[in-house]
């Protein structure tokens, strides 16, 4: 038999996870001006390649999925301590998803935001594994994002091939 520790949620630990996804999409949102939503609206779009307002719209969706998994994490560890593996991933991945939002929509830039966004996918792959480890549940709900971010990574490569010099 399986004994399973249960723990009372780590509020500061919730809080901290949530805050930062706040101000990460904050931030994010703070680089797409009109310019940029202009700059990507006049670039060639390969096949499969939505709307700028689609692409803003699904960002965040899965970017609670990953919230949610922190959550998890944090709730299965029961204190930021022992969760600081996964919560660390989980902080960069926020980082470098506002990185990659500087170089695609800041920068204009989508030979930069695909490197970026390749480190994104590595970075995701071992957030996930480090989830594993607290929460199989916390894992397998970061699928989602996961998919998003493969689907967001051709989008990224494929205008960076149809519009040289972006």
């Amino acid at each position: 038999m399986v004994v399973v520790r249960e723990y009372p949620f780590p509020w500061a630990s919730g809080a901290l996870v949530v805050a930062s996804a706040v101000v990460a999409c904050g931030l994010g949102l703070m680089v797409v001006s009109g310019g940029s939503l202009e700059w990507y609206a006049d670039l060639a779009k390969p096949p499969l390649v939505p709307s700028g307002t689609a692409v803003m719209t699904a960002w965040p969706v899965a970017l609670v999925t990953v919230v949610a998994g922190a959550l998890i994490v944090s709730k299965s560890a029961g204190s930021f301590r022992a969760a600081s593996s996964a919560l660390g991933l989980y902080f960069m991945l926020l980082g470098l998803g506002m990185v990659w939002n500087l170089a695609f929509f800041g920068l204009e830039d989508t030979g930069l935001a695909f490197c970026i966004i390749a480190g994104l996918l590595l970075l995701a792959f071992a957030m996930v594994r480090e989830f594993d480890r607290h929460s199989r549940t916390a894992a397998l709900i970061q699928l989602p994002y996961l998919g998003w971010l493969l689907f967001a990574s051709y989008m990224t490569a494929s205008l960076w091939g149809a519009n040289p010099g972006a």
